[in-house]
């Protein structure tokens, strides 16, 4: 999957820098990404619900991250959880995390 810089992710939704710094802000406050994780092709359509949720009712940037992404992630995320939707998830996230700790990793091996 690739993995956007600011700028890059701005150029692709659209928007401005300002914004997508913020929305990164928010997705690291509801623990959806890391605090070194770029955003990818799943983040795009986040910011589009985002953007969507902020036009139709007609609010802040700030409160369409709070509660544009809340309503995203219930609408995505079954009512009945099965422990393999949570064990997959997780597993994700914990790739994730550990794809960003290796890229650090060899990033200061380099530095050394």
């Amino acid at each position: 999957m690739y993995k956007y810089t600011d700028v890059e992710f701005k150029d692709k939704v659209g928007d401005k820098i300002g914004n997508v710094r913020f929305f990164k802000k928010h997705l690291r406050k509801k623990g959806l990404i890391g605090n070194r994780q770029q955003l990818s092709e799943k983040h795009i359509q986040m910011f589009e619900e985002v953007r969507r949720y902020k036009s139709e009712n007609h609010t802040t940037w700030d409160v369409a991250f709070k509660y544009g992404l809340k309503s995203d992630i219930h609408k995505s995320v079954p009512t009945s959880f099965s422990r393999t939707f949570i064990e997959e998830g997780s597993n994700n996230y914990i790739e994730g995390i550990l794809s960003e700790i290796l890229e650090t990793l060899k990033m200061i091996e380099k530095k050394l």
